[in-house]
């Protein structure tokens, strides 16, 4: 990742009209000029198609600050290959029918759980479950959250590399193992985080952690490239026993980037 904590990096004018998605009403307490506690750091418990994979909850790992003067929209213009996905949609890959991406709910406002506002993969929807058959699709879930006297609010991001998995035989291996049986059984094909059953990962042995961090070098790279300024911090959310866990068992860490980008 590029950059250490806390440390600016120069990367253009860009706009700062708010995009136009479900928001969420600010904590009543909490808040700082960045971003609000969210009323949990975790997911809501999501389920799966594939009885191996228990329900899960994923961590909010990356968050893009409320003082932040460059638009959502603009930041994923220029991340160029991280395309907004649906979860309406699915692509073919390698004969393997797949959703572009599954739905997630998480409580950032203290108002209750609702799904996410916006999701971009990397490569899109058919590039990234191809590059999901190597364990190198990296993806991001973002919801918005108020933040009182910023009127642009702050954006709470779930971000993982993941693995196309199957169960053929009621355990989790990668997909590229046993492609017939992907392709003949229609949703019988998932995506496992990296570090956990049925996932690769000789280059991502931490899903999660992995996922954020190489997320957070991309935006970098993309501010270097418009001339925008990315100051990078780094905070730590509340974990009890110094480490959790999401989906198969993978762990990851209490670290949080909270990124400030300004034109």
């Amino acid at each position: 990742m590029a950059g250490s904590p806390g440390s600016p990096a120069t990367a253009g004018a860009a706009s700062t009209s708010p995009p136009s998605v479900a928001t969420q009403s600010a904590p009543a307490a909490a808040c700082t000029a960045d971003y609000c506690k969210p009323a949990d750091w975790d997911t809501a418990p999501a389920s799966t198609p594939l009885a191996a994979i228990r329900p899960f909850v994923e961590p909010l790992n990356v968050i893009i600050s409320a003082r932040s003067t460059v638009s959502l929209a603009d930041v994923q213009q220029a991340l160029g290959d991280w395309k907004a996905v649906s979860t309406a949609s699915s692509a073919s890959v390698a004969g393997i029918r797949v959703k572009c991406i599954s739905a997630e709910n998480a409580n950032v406002s203290g108002a209750g759980y609702v799904p996410q506002a916006a999701a971009w993969r990397l490569g899109g929807c058919l590039h990234g479950n191809e590059l999901s058959l190597s364990g190198d699709e990296d993806h991001v879930r973002i919801w918005h959250q108020a933040v009182p006297g910023a009127a642009p609010g702050a954006w709470l991001v779930a971000a993982s590399y993941e693995t196309m998995c199957i169960a053929p035989h009621g355990t989790l291996e990668p997909a590229v193992d046993d492609k017939a049986y992907a392709v003949l059984h229609p949703g019988g094909a998932y995506h496992c985080v990296d570090g956990g059953p049925g996932s690769l990962t000789t280059r991502h042995p931490s899903g999660y952690d992995d996922g954020a961090q190489a997320f957070v070098a991309a935006i970098a790279a993309a501010a270097k490239g418009k001339g925008w300024t990315l100051t990078e911090q780094v905070v730590s959310r509340p974990i009890a026993s110094g480490s959790g866990t999401g989906e198969g068992g993978v762990p990851f860490s209490g670290t949080v980037y909270l990124l400030t980008i300004t034109s």
